[in-house]
C-alpha cells in the first residue's frame, strides 16, 4: 500500500508539472483537426494566422493550410543568426489514406513508402535554381505521438555554404487529409533547438 501511495504521488507530481509547463506555452488551433504548443523561443510567421483576443488563455487560431514556426524575432528581422523551424501543412488527397492506426504495416510496406518519400525528396533537391545536397537518408519508420501513429523520418541536408541542415518528418493520415509536421534545425546547433522541437511535436493533439 505504500509503494502504490508514493507512485500515485509521483504521478500527481508529474502531471501538475505538465500542466504547469503546458498552461504557460500559447496554444496554436490548426483549423478543425487538432491543436499544438508553440515553444517559447519560437514565434508564428506573421501574415498567416489569427490572433483570438483571449490573452488569458494564450490562444491562437490557424486556418491556413500551412503555418511556421521560426526562432522568436525574425519577424522583426532580429535572431538571424540562428535557424530553426516548425512547419505545419495539410494536403487533400482525392482518395482515403490508410488508417495508420489500425492498418498493419508490414516490411514491404515499409519499404514501398521509404522508397516513395525518399525520390520525392531527391527529386527536390535536384533542383537546379536551389540545389541541395543529401548527406544522410534516415529510412521510413512508423511512430506513435499521443496514441496517433505517423510515418516517420529524417535526413541531413547541405545547401551550398550553409551549414549542414537536419529535417525530420511526421506524417499524420486522416481520411482523404495528410498533416505534416517539419522540423528543421543546423546541425551544429542540436543541443539548441532538438529537444524544443521534439517536445512542439510530441505536444501535437490531433482531434
Amino acid at each position: 500500500m505504500k509503494i502504490s501511495r508514493n507512485i500515485c504521488v509521483v504521478l500527481i507530481f508529474l502531471l501538475q508539472n505538465l500542466n504547469a509547463q503546458t498552461s504557460s506555452l500559447e496554444k496554436i488551433n490548426l483549423s478543425n483537426w487538432g491543436f499544438i504548443y508553440l515553444p517559447k523561443a519560437m514565434e508564428v510567421q506573421s501574415g498567416i494566422y489569427k490572433q483570438i483576443l483571449d490573452d488569458s488563455k494564450k490562444e491562437f487560431s490557424v486556418n491556413a493550410e500551412r503555418v511556421v514556426f521560426q526562432q522568436k524575432g525574425l519577424n522583426n528581422g532580429e535572431n538571424k543568426e540562428t535557424y530553426a523551424r516548425v512547419i505545419i501543412r495539410t494536403d487533400t488527397g482525392t482518395e482515403t489514406f490508410p488508417n495508420l492506426n489500425t492498418e498493419k504495416i508490414n516490411v514491404t510496406d515499409l519499404s514501398d513508402l521509404n522508397k516513395s518519400f525518399k525520390e520525392q525528396t531527391y527529386e527536390s533537391a535536384n533542383n537546379p535554381t536551389f540545389p541541395v545536397k543529401i548527406i544522410n537518408w534516415n529510412a521510413v519508420k512508423i511512430s506513435t505521438i499521443n496514441g496517433q501513429k505517423c510515418i516517420n523520418y529524417s535526413y541531413t541536408r547541405k545547401m551550398g555554404s550553409n551549414s549542414e541542415t537536419y529535417s525530420e518528418f511526421f506524417i499524420f493520415w486522416k481520411g482523404k487529409k495528410q498533416h505534416t509536421i517539419n522540423i528543421e534545425y543546423r546541425i551544429n546547433e542540436i543541443s539548441k533547438w532538438k529537444t524544443e522541437l521534439l517536445n512542439c511535436v510530441n505536444s501535437l493533439r490531433i482531434k
